[in-house]
């Protein structure tokens, strides 16, 4: 992936779990109202900027750290490849859901309100939505306007 299909890619992921992830976890919270909608519009473009100068600074700096480790011993490019494709992928997933998880948590008020262990299932709860939602709609969105719009045309 080039650096500008890349940057596409990472503006999108990040544009759909945050609004999606969001939404979701205020409506949870707080049920379906225009209190709810108040909120979640309020911090949605913060939140986005947030996930995405995350996911482009910090996130895949230890990402590609951590493939550098895990292909180390490789030599065959298609293992090196693959490992690379699942390690980014499933890292990138656990690092962003924690720190944007924690993130909205913390913007929720929900530490000085909610007992740890109700923490730890609304984390639970939230990796399986994160998994379902990137899975399902946000990486075939974000991967489907790269390939399609930003990817260079062969003449």
């Amino acid at each position: 992936m080039t650096n500008k299909q890349r940057f596409v890619f990472t503006l999108s992921m990040s544009f759909g779990m945050v609004t999606i992830m969001s939404l979701l976890g205020n409506v949870l919270a707080k049920g379906w109202n225009a209190v709810t909608l108040t909120s979640w519009f309020i911090w949605w473009l913060p939140t986005v900027t947030i996930a995405f100068t995350y996911s482009w600074f910090v996130a895949a700096k230890i990402t590609n750290f951590l493939v550098a480790k895990a292909t180390k011993k490789l030599t065959s490019p298609t293992a090196v490849s693959r490992r690379a494709a699942g390690v980014r992928s499933r890292m990138m997933l656990l690092l962003m859901y924690s720190v944007m998880s924690t993130f909205g948590l913390l913007i929720g008020g929900a530490f000085q309100h909610v007992p740890f262990v109700a923490l730890l299932w609304i984390w639970a709860r939230s990796l399986i939505i994160a998994i379902i939602v990137r899975g399902l709609v946000v990486k075939p969105l974000s991967s489907f306007i790269v390939a399609h719009f930003f990817t260079p045309k062969q003449d």
